[in-house]
């Protein structure tokens, strides 16, 4: 008696293992384990640069301005003086970062939940049946 016992406690207490159940799920569908990766593209702005430069000049000169897709440049005359002023606009870059994502099993809406729910409320309506007519007896 107290090997069938033993028995049966070691029985009742292996069970099949986590492994096991992933590698029956890996027979049935191989394309759980393949990871995925995720493209993720974004903008890196670089903010724009001021940078102001006098220079002095003694013959008189014309203004000007010096206008194209990343500096800006104005040069003014200011009494004897040339006033040079750069900007750098803003450059964008394009970025994309690639990272693998663990594989994400997608599972199908069970049909249990909804039994459940029929269940649930058909024993709710048989409990207001079953004290509707112990009441009136």
């Amino acid at each position: 008696m107290k090997y069938l016992s033993a028995l049966v406690v070691a029985a009742l207490l292996s069970g099949c293992s986590a492994t096991y159940h992933l590698n029956k799920a890996v027979k049935k569908d191989p394309s759980i384990l393949k990871p995925t990766i995720v493209t993720v593209w974004d903008t890196i702005i670089t903010p724009p640069v001021y940078m102001v430069d006098t220079i002095g000049v003694i013959a008189e000169g014309d203004s000007s301005v010096i206008d194209n897709d990343t500096v800006r440049i104005v040069i003014t005359k200011y009494q004897d003086k040339m006033i040079v002023k750069t900007q750098i606009k803003e450059v964008p870059y394009a970025v994309s970062v690639q990272a693998e994502c663990p594989p994400q099993l997608v599972q199908p809406e069970s049909k249990t939940g909804k039994v459940k729910d029929y269940l649930l409320l058909f024993l709710a309506a048989a409990l207001v049946v079953m004290m509707f007519l112990y009441r009136f007896r």
